[in-house]
């Protein structure tokens, strides 16, 4: 009996955190069930979320980078800049092993060290091969940046959709907002915008690191459409606010409807999605910015950045943010039709 127990409680926490999560169903039936108590109805059997769409495979986002390559006189005037230690462990047999990441961050600091040079060199054959050189390489950059967002196995995970709600402590909310912080400021530097330094390889691989087992993004993702979901369902019933009469025999059952609506709603049910909601809107603009896909991968990322990447234009949000408005427009229309003002 006893290992039953165990094993039972193992399968709990394996499968949702028991208590750890903000389940969202639980909390929408409990607040219906108390609306329908005294409508004198049953309450609405609401349904799982359908799936959100998922992050297309790697193989159909990664670019192939041309190689920009010099010959052996030109390389040596790159001694003139020591960088010739830089391009030689990117050209060992672990440099090309290396990961996406690692791959930006080489070029990123291969440019600036191209730039540092030139200002200060005073020869001009020299500094004209230097510009030469920068201006073939600037282009790549932004493609090396989109390889690392698509191709780094942390991030690839932390973008995937869940179907799962975030814990409820929020864990994984600061290391996802640091990561994306920085991945936005490695596009910008990508894109020739002036940033102060190269990020080094160690604040690179603790950012990177945060996303480790870390699947809140994805868990966001989930959560904001499951309670989109539950909030339509839930106006479909509250239609029946229309019928409550709020005359004199009607008045107690409508004052226990605002305070069912006031305890089960908005204590619990809303208090829970504005943390959400104000983490979406933090990261909504990191993921924007660091999730702009080249022109030859507009049309495969096209349905996932009209979900999750296009700021608060996306569809997760802007839907989400539709029927949290509808709701509380279906509880202020009954609360002044029937003369009630909020508890």
């Amino acid at each position: 009996m006893k290992g039953s127990i165990i094993a039972i409680t193992l399968a709990c926490l394996w499968l949702t955190g028991c208590n750890d999560r903000l389940a969202l169903k639980p909390a929408f039936d409990t607040y219906l069930a108390r609306v329908a108590n005294v409508l004198d109805t049953a309450p609405p059997a609401l349904t799982e979320p359908g799936p959100l769409p998922p992050l297309p495979p790697q193989r159909r986002l990664q670019l192939q980078q041309p190689r920009v390559s010099a010959g052996l006189l030109d390389t040596l005037k790159l001694g003139e800049c020591r960088l010739l230690a830089l391009v030689g462990e990117h050209n060992s047999p672990i440099g090309k092993s290396q990961s996406a990441g690692a791959v930006l961050l080489y070029h990123l600091r291969f440019q600036q060290g191209l730039q540092d040079c030139r200002t200060r060199q005073h020869d001009e054959t020299l500094n004209a091969w230097l510009m030469a050189l920068e201006q073939k390489k600037a282009p790549l950059l932004p493609g090396y940046h989109w390889n690392m967002m698509v191709a780094e196995p942390e991030i690839r995970a932390t973008l995937t959709p869940r179907q799962r709600p975030v814990l409820s402590d929020h864990r994984g909310f600061q290391a996802t907002f640091n990561a994306f912080t920085l991945f936005t400021t490695l596009r910008r530097q990508a894109t020739g915008t002036p940033q102060p330094g190269v990020i080094d390889n160690t604040t690179f691989n603790d950012r990177l690191g945060g996303l480790y087992n870390n699947d809140y993004l994805g868990e966001l993702y989930y959560s904001l459409h499951s309670a989109a979901h539950y909030l339509e369902q839930s106006l479909a019933f509250l239609a029946r606010l229309a019928h409550v009469d709020c005359g004199p025999a009607g008045k107690a059952d409508a004052k226990r409807l605002r305070n069912a609506m006031e305890h089960y709603y908005i204590k619990e049910i809303q208090a829970r999605l504005s943390e959400l909601d104000r983490h979406f809107v933090r990261l909504a603009p990191l993921l924007e910015q660091s999730l702009s896909p080249p022109p030859s991968r507009d049309e495969a990322m096209a349905e996932y950045v009209h979900w999750y990447a296009s700021g608060l234009d996306s569809r997760i949000y802007t839907h989400y943010r539709r029927l949290t408005l509808d709701h509380a427009r279906a509880w202020q229309k009954f609360l002044h039709r029937c003369n009630l003002s909020p508890g």
